[in-house]
Parts: C-alpha cells; sequence; structure tokens
C-alpha cells in the first residue's frame, strides 16, 4: 500500500542527503490536498493493523462498536481514545502487533514509567525523516553536528546519533556530557549545529561567556523540555546564532514537529502522525491527540497527550504546506516537564517525607536565574534545623534516588534552592 511514509522516503532518496536546500524546495511544492489523501490511507492500514493483531485495540474496538474496516477517517474514530495511564498498565504484549527490537523509555520520576516498543526499521526511518529538520534549518554539507541528548533510558541519544547518521554530516555524538567539556572541544571540532535539551544549551552558552569562547554556530536544535522566550533569547543572543524547537516524547517515538526559521508554531510532521485538538475551547485550544501512521510493532491510536495547543491557521511564510501546532500552553494533569523531566506532585512529596524541621505543606516553583533553571523548595519550618541542614537533605535524597537527576545538578544545568 502507497503510505505517506512511503513516500516521504522516496523524496529524501531524490532529494539527496547532502542536498537539504532540494529538499526543501521539494516539500514547499506538495500539495495539501495530497498530504491530507495520503494521511488517510495510512489512518486505514494502522486501523486494520491494530484491529487485527491488538488485543488491546480488538477488545476496545469491539466494546465501542467500532469495525475496523468501515473506518474512512479519524470521525469514525471519535469514541476511542488511548490515555496515558491505559499505555503504563497495559501489558506490552497486548498493545503489540509485531515483534519488538528496541524499547525506550519515559522521563518520569515518579515510578509512573511509560515504555514504547519499536523495531530498527521504525528507528531508522524517524532518523531519515531527520533530513527534514535539518532542511528547514538550511543545513549544508560543511556543517557538522554536536549531539548532547541524553542516551539512558529515552530516545534522545540514540536517535540524534541515527539523524546524524543519515544526513552525512560530520559530527560527535556524547550524550549528555559535561557542557564544559563540549565548549573546550569547539575549536577542535568546529561545530556549527548543536543539539542538547535547553538546559543543557543554557549551561553550554554560561560556560562559554565565562570562558570568552565563541564559535560559528549556524543553529540549536533542542525539545524535550518547554523553554522562555527570555531564556531562549539570552542564548541566540550571545551565539548569534538560532534556537529551534522540536516536539517529542517517548510515545511519539520520535519527533511530532519542529519549528522553521519563522518560529511561527511547529510543523507537523504529518507523513507519519495524524494530529488533532480534542475538545477546543473558543480559541481553538484542546489538548493535543495523535494517532502514528508508520508504526507497525506498537501503534497508538488517538494517545492523549496531556498537553493543550490549538492549531495554526493559514499556511506558514516559510511556504511549507504542513499544518503548525502552537507552543503548548499547559497541562491537563499534575505533570510539569523541566530539567527534571517529567515530575508529579508526588515525586516531591516522596523526596520530603520524613525531613526533620519541616511541615506537611510545602510549593516547589521552577524558574529561571539567568541561564539556569532553579527548582525552588518552598517550605513551613517548624522550627528545627536550618535551611543549610535540610537542603543538603534533600540534595542527599536526590543523589541517592535520582542518580541521573543529580548528575544534571552536579553538572550545573539547575540549582536547588530551599527557603524555609
Amino acid at each position: 500500500m502507497l503510505t505517506l511514509a512511503r513516500v516521504a522516503n522516496a523524496l529524501l532518496l531524490h532529494a539527496g542527503r547532502l542536498a537539504p536546500d532540494r529538499l526543501h524546495w521539494m516539500l514547499r511544492h506538495l500539495p495539501s490536498a495530497g498530504i491530507a489523501a495520503l494521511r488517510r490511507a495510512a489512518l486505514r492500514r494502522t486501523v486494520r493493523l491494530v484491529g487485527r493483531r491488538s488485543r488491546f485495540y480488538r477488545a476496545k474496538f469491539a466494546a465501542l462498536g467500532i469495525d475496523p474496516g468501515r473506518v474512512r477517517s479519524l470521525a469514525d474514530l471519535r469514541a476511542c481514545e488511548t490515555t496515558p495511564e491505559e499505555l503504563r498498565s497495559t501489558a506490552p504484549d497486548d498493545l503489540l502487533c509485531a515483534r519488538p527490537e528496541l524499547a525506550i523509555e519515559s522521563s518520569g520520576t515518579t515510578g509512573r514509567v511509560t515504555r514504547v516498543y519499536l523495531s530498527h526499521t521504525e528507528l531508522e526511518h524517524s532518523a531519515r525523516q531527520g533530513a527534514i529538520l535539518l532542511a528547514m534549518i538550511g543545513a549544508s554539507p560543511e556543517d557538522r553536528i554536536l549531539g548532547a541528548f541524553d542516551y539512558a533510558w529515552g530516545l534522545g541519544g540514540i536517535y540524534t546519533q541515527r539523524v546524524g547518521a543519515h544526513s552525512g554530516l560530520f559530527g560527535a555524538f556524547p550524550g549528555l556530557v559535561e557542557p564544559g567539556e563540549a565548549v573546550q572541544r569547539l575549536p577542535e571540532y568546529r561545530f556549527t549545529i548543536v543539539m542538547g535539551d535547553p538546559f543543557w544549551i543554557a549551561r553550554f552558552t554560561e560556560i562559554a561567556m565565562a570562558r570568552g569562547v565563541r564559535a560559528p554556530i549556524k543553529a540549536f536544535v533542542s525539545g524535550a523540555e518547554r523553554i522562555t522566550e527570555g531564556l531562549r533569547g539570552l542564548i541566540e543572543d550571545y551565539w548569534r546564532a538560532p534556537l529551534y524547537m522540536t516536539y517529542a516524547s517517548t510515545e511519539l517515538g520520535a519527533s511530532l514537529g519542529a519549528e522553521c526559521p519563522r518560529k511561527a508554531g511547529y510543523h507537523l510532521h504529518e507523513y507519519d502522525y495524524a494530529v488533532e485538538i480534542l475538545n477546543p475551547d473558543a480559541d481553538g485550544f484542546g489538548e493535543v491527540v495523535f494517532t502514528t501512521l508508520a508504526r507497525s510493532v506498537m501503534p497508538l491510536v488517538r494517545y492523549r497527550t496531556g498537553d493543550v495547543a490549538r492549531l495554526l491557521p493559514g499556511r506558514c511564510a516559510c511556504g511549507l504546506p504542513f499544518r503548525r501546532l502552537s507552543a503548548i500552553r499547559g497541562r491537563r494533569d499534575e505533570m510539569i516537564a523541566c530539567v527534571w523531566g517529567d515530575v508529579y506532585p508526588e515525586f516531591f512529596e516522596d523526596l520530603l517525607r520524613g525531613i526533620d524541621g519541616i511541615g506537611d505543606e510545602w510549593q516547589v516553583a521552577v524558574r529561571e536565574s539567568g541561564l539556569r533553571p532553579v527548582v525552588e523548595f518552598r517550605l513551613e519550618s517548624t522550627g528545627g534545623p536550618s535551611a543549610s541542614v535540610v537542603d543538603a537533605a534533600i540534595r542527599a535524597r536526590v543523589a541517592e534516588r535520582h542518580p541521573a537527576l543529580w548528575t544534571k545538578t552536579q553538572q550545573r544545568l539547575c540549582d536547588i534552592v530551599v527557603r524555609l
């Protein structure tokens, strides 16, 4: 069957991996109606696949009276939703439609981990689509990539490395290294495109400023956590280079969209995902919902992300025909995506429980101080130990229970502040 993913791959092959300007021209001239038709065909293929092979969706379709063979569009699936809770609580074998070869996990810090299974072929497909991102930001054969996304249990590091491999560009992909080491290597490797989470890039910039280091950076590419325009402005002003954000998650298995130089929303990767806004308000803001179109191992149908955004009207001035998603305005649950990954109230309750000298009422603020995020604990004092003693107790618990987060704190990607 002709799928949107196969068409996109064919475009990439014809454009050539080292001709992003040519690829960008081709993408601008894709007809929107043709993209929509191919997306509908891929949707029908996905629904039939899960209807045959996924015990989870077979049961869900039966309970809702949905005949997979009669589904023609997203409107036929309005009664069907997949929630994060279902994804976490359902046995993997009930969700799988083919043999898995890779597992990735969310960065949740409360034990509420989300796991998604892929094949190597699916990973390589997503990585090849990274050529579109490079085309959007104006990459050229002379560019050099530094990939600093964490490997750990997530997708960031390995995905970035595979994007680099398919791009044909020179690069180094060391993962979440100490930012000062990367600054030290700038003269040697002459990186022009730096990829990493916002707070790693902020610390990288802070160290470069302190050392008086400048380099001909063409662009930064980031994702995973939200960034304020103030922090983005500080980074861009120092390097005289744009910082582009992407919308990615574990459940997506890659990126749902990315900014172009206009920075007017995320251009949606509509060859791999069907995107909807659930229950939009008068201004069009609602929950972002997606259906995977190019996955055969663990497809997801109308997955509720919990993110609140809206689809932007009109075509972007850059000329690309893909719809655009606004910046994320908030969450429908209590999860916050920050420098420590996805955190919930329970995470902080567990961290603070039983510490001498503090009461039961607490507040945590994630704010910025210059280029660095700060996790500020605002706690009740019961007249016992000083703030410095409580601070030490919190740091010890973070180090013991969440080593990956402690590494970020040690690398000064963020600070901890305690106020009684």
